[in-house]
């Protein structure tokens, strides 16, 4: 054999065992998936055992299945690094370690055992104990409302009774990311067995944040509005120099034909099932490729304007990925923004720093950010990336304060539960969880929803002359950009 040749041959066969090597690795890789992980906080358990995952609600007197698919409907999202299985979904990585075995606590329940009252209770009691993150910032004597609590359940506890007593618990914390949820005929017999409240005056008129935020689009824009392709978003000139563009929703972004005719809550229950048997991670892949797609024709219809005001006053949150979306909008550099960790046993998990990415063609010119106290959620996560954005002004009141995930946990009878477990901070390491974000310029709007919605109803005009005298004076430099506790 000639040395050219061999040397070919040589090559060929490094490849070969190179190639070998890899798909062993990849095998290898596969197979490790195998076997028993628990989560680093949020309370999970997942078995893996071929091409299908189990995921289990834990905690410490607790371990029973609430969900069953196959591994593959996880895509990318699933794998391991450095022996830890990690998911991601958008800006968050859920991790998880190998156990040799199931927890003691992993037992089958009879349907007895399932709808005991006291032992929901208990469970709901150990997740909260486990996993709340604002027992002394919503000034909660966690011990002693457990103890009062527990004192008004028995096993005899009907379930409505049941749902009562655990709605009026959860209701001490004022925060607007824990919540409870039975069928909605134990929900009903529980409102009939409350005292008596004070009859409601229909003669009053309750808005919400979508009729609202379009009695102020139609004020502000008249028929100055360029595009209306959008249900959650509008936007325009307020002027010749100033744009205008008002989001109320962080999520809602993905256009469905077929839904051009329908409206209101058919809509909404339409729109979400759509995505039912998707992932949480595919579902956000779509919501932020259809921001962008809004935000494109946004910047291409604004780009004569010399300033733009930013209204998120009527924006109740939905994606962070979206939020994020939004603002690299205004952003021309990536950098670290905020940090987040969730609760775990008596500490944290580890910080999960967050960027926000650079725009190509970023939107450097003055920016005015309407806020209030319905700003919340993943709206707050859009305001507390600009912390970093000189060129941003915010105007209006506090953000509400309420920055975490919403811990999503199924009870044993089947009741679902949510509450905040994760700790957001600044890259000045605040936090404004309770207080939200305060404005450079407050207006001093009402904090209750209703009366703030009432304000600026009754008076349209002059909240524009307010927010118009602000910019002005931001303009004139007549406002430190001081942030709060920065």
């Amino acid at each position: 054999m000639n040395n050219k040749l061999s040397v070919i041959m040589g090559c060929l066969l490094l490849l070969f065992v190179i190639s070998c090597q890899e798909k062993k690795k990849e095998k290898e890789q596969e197979a490790s998936l195998d076997g028993i992980w628990e989560s680093i906080g949020y309370g999970r358990l997942a078995h893996i055992k071929k091409d299908h995952i189990t995921l289990y609600e834990t905690s410490a007197i607790s371990c029973y299945p609430i969900m069953e698919e196959e591994i593959t409907g996880l895509g990318d999202e699933l794998r391991i690094k450095d022996d830890t299985l990690q998911l991601k979904d958008g800006i968050n990585i859920y991790q998880f370690v190998r156990r040799d075995e199931f927890p003691q606590q992993c037992v089958a329940m009879d349907e007895t055992k399932k709808q005991d009252a006291l032992y929901n209770f208990e469970v709901l009691a150990s997740i909260f104990k486990e996993h709340y993150a604002y027992f002394e910032m919503r000034n909660i004597k966690w011990d002693s409302l457990y103890t009062q609590t527990k004192s008004k359940i028995t096993t005899q506890t009907s379930a409505p009774e049941l749902f009562m007593i655990m709605e009026e618990m959860l209701d001490q914390f004022n925060d607007g990311h824990i919540d409870i949820e039975a069928p909605e005929e134990i929900e009903d017999q529980a409102d009939s067995l409350r005292e008596p409240s004070q009859p409601v005056d229909t003669s009053i008129t309750r808005y919400s944040d979508f009729s609202v935020a379009k009695l102020v689009g139609d004020h502000y824009l008249k028929d100055k509005e360029l595009t209306k392709n959008s249900r959650v978003m509008r936007w325009g000139k307020l002027n010749d120099s100033l744009g205008y563009l008002q989001i109320n929703l962080m999520m809602g972004h993905v256009y469905f034909p077929k839904l051009d005719s329908v409206q209101g809550e058919d809509y909404w229950n339409a729109y979400f099932e759509a995505f039912e048997e998707m992932s949480s991670a595919a579902h956000t892949k779509k919501e932020v490729a259809g921001i962008n797609k809004t935000l494109d024709q946004v910047f291409s219809d604004l780009n004569t304007a010399d300033a733009l005001v930013l209204d998120v006053r009527f924006n109740g949150g939905g994606k962070d990925e979206v939020a994020l979306s939004i603002m690299k909008r205004f952003n021309q550099k990536r950098q670290h923004v905020f940090t987040k960790k969730a609760k775990h046993k008596q500490a944290y998990t580890k910080p999960n720093k967050i960027y926000l990415e650079a725009a190509e063609q970023a939107y450097l010119k003055p920016v005015y950010l309407l806020t209030s106290g319905q700003s919340a959620s993943a709206t707050e996560i859009m305001v507390l990336s600009s912390l970093n954005l000189p060129h941003v002004t915010r105007i209006g009141t506090n953000t509400e304060g309420i920055f975490s995930d919403v811990l999503d946990k199924i009870l044993p009878n089947g009741w679902e539960i949510g509450l905040s477990n994760e700790v957001y901070l600044d890259t000045k390491e605040n936090n404004y969880e309770g207080k939200g974000i305060p404005p450079h310029i407050d207006l001093k709007y009402p904090r209750e929803t209703q009366a703030f919605f009432k304000s600026i109803i009754d008076a349209m005009s002059d909240d524009e002359i307010k927010i118009n005298k602000a910019i002005t004076d931001v303009r004139e430099g007549k406002v430190s950009k001081h942030v709060v506790g920065r």
